[in-house]
């Protein structure tokens, strides 16, 4: 059985949470695609290395929603 030992330095740090919201932005031929809000950072990390890879959409880019106070 092989075995790995784990890399370090490699892999993202947990997203701070505290209301922040992300999403993730891609594009098919000539339509941009969202997929919907959420706090759950790994799932919309995990669906941007998803499509960075695959060959359906291009233009891959995760959005992170802001409060404005004014």
């Amino acid at each position: 059985m092989a075995r790995a030992d784990p890399a370090t330095g490699t892999g993202s740090e947990p997203a701070p949470t505290g209301g922040q919201q992300w999403r993730l932005r891609y594009v098919v031929g000539e339509l941009v695609h969202y997929t919907e809000w959420t706090s759950d950072f790994a799932t919309v990390e995990n669906y941007y290395e998803q499509y960075r890879r695959g060959d359906y959409g291009h233009d891959v880019v995760i959005e992170r929603r802001t409060e404005v106070q004014g």
